[in-house]
């Protein structure tokens, strides 16, 4: 019987594994790549795109129950998460590029 603790397992083990991680095998995550890029949606839509290849069990969770979720950590930083239902599974912490403020070049002239 899945259960779903089984399904964060399966998500857990996925997140761990390196991308081409078995011999002959696409399987596996490269959350490294994605959390020092500027995030966007398209990034996570990738992630998920790849997640659903890797484990064909979860194409049968809709968008609401599989989402990427961000929370911020002080002024510069988010949390990102992997939203199964509401239970979120810890992926990493990125820094926010899109802070609306100025920046200067000091050496500017």
């Amino acid at each position: 019987m899945i259960t779903p603790q089984t399904i964060i397992n399966m998500i857990e083990h996925w997140l761990s594994t390196p991308v081409n991680g078995y011999f002959g095998q696409g399987y596996g995550a490269d959350i490294k790549s994605m959390l020092l890029q500027e995030l966007s949606s398209a990034k996570a839509d990738e992630l998920l795109v790849k997640l659903r290849r890797d484990i064909p069990l979860l194409n049968q969770l809709g968008d609401n129950d599989l989402s990427i979720q961000t929370s911020a950590v002080g002024y510069d930083a988010l949390q990102v998460f992997l939203m199964v239902g509401n239970m979120p599974i810890f992926i990493g912490e990125a820094i926010d590029t899109t802070m609306n403020q100025d920046f200067y070049d000091t050496r500017a002239q």
